[in-house]
């Protein structure tokens, strides 16, 4: 039987001494059973009914003491397979959150991506609540990476991502689509909204230094999902407002407002 090693030494101590002594009174009762068997064939015709009662108590006590190992055990072993459960539901989780989120900055991957946008646009088209997104990229993120190294480099991202927390709300989706361009889902936000949260992106990444001294500035552009958009469809509206921010001169906001028809 393998101890709780979670056990403090004086309790496996006593599970130690409990298993001991039962294994012993088994073998002494064991050993009293024999000892009437071989008396009974010494004397085959002889009154044998006190050594009947002998070899049947043995017996019911036999039986006691294998019950009460068998709780003891039960007593250990039940905690300790509730616990390799829990552990084992854990990993599991763990995997499948590992599955879902960009390994350097732990943002959400471009997969998670697709099927947010999905889910969320399905929203829109069902129930038509505003659904707003913003994609943001570092400008010259290849300098960074030449000037200070890649480590660097990658140190940058990391630590934009974990601080874009603080400037999300809880219901916001953040994922890394590549290098250093970012999408934020906006669920049950209209594109004046969006326009807010993304102006907020721009003024903490462009007022921190990374690493204590890589200054950054990004571009951002924002666009609200249509009834009939795909994931794909949206994610092209948003790219090209980060292109009109990025021709326009870079570090800016630049919001993509759908066009209104002539009458």
């Amino acid at each position: 039987m393998t101890m709780d090693r979670n056990a403090t030494p004086g309790i496996r101590t006593r599970y130690k001494v409990l298993y001991l002594a039962g294994a012993l009174a088994l073998t002494a009762l064991l050993c009293v059973h024999v000892g009437v068997v071989f008396a009974m064939r010494a004397d085959p015709g002889g009154a044998h009914d006190n050594l009947i009662f002998l070899s049947g108590l043995c017996a019911a006590a036999g039986i006691l003491v294998l019950a009460a190992q068998a709780l003891l055990m039960m007593k250990r072993i039940i905690p300790i397979l509730g616990r390799d459960a829990a552990r084992a539901d854990e990993l599991a989780a763990e995997l499948e959150r590992l599955t879902v989120l960009d390994p350097l900055t732990r943002a959400y991957n471009r997969a998670k991506f697709e099927e947010v946008a999905t889910r969320e646009l399905g929203h829109v088209r069902r129930y038509g609540p505003d659904l707003s997104g913003i994609i943001f990229d570092v400008d010259g993120l290849r300098e960074i990476n030449q000037i200070h190294g890649d480590r660097a480099g990658d140190r940058v991202l990391a630590d934009l991502a974990r601080g874009l927390d603080a400037q999300l709300r809880s219901n916001d989706f953040l994922f890394r689509w590549h290098g250093g361009k970012f999408i934020v889902l906006c669920p049950y936000t209209d594109i004046d909204k969006a326009a807010v949260v993304a102006e907020k992106i721009h003024v903490f990444a462009g007022h921190k230094l990374f690493g204590g001294k890589i200054r950054l500035s990004i571009s951002l552009g924002v666009a609200q999902a249509e009834e009939d958009d795909t994931a794909e469809s949206f994610r092209q509206r948003l790219q090209s407002g980060l292109t009109a921010a990025k021709n326009g001169g870079r570090n800016q906001v630049a919001v993509s407002r759908p066009l209104i028809p002539a009458r």
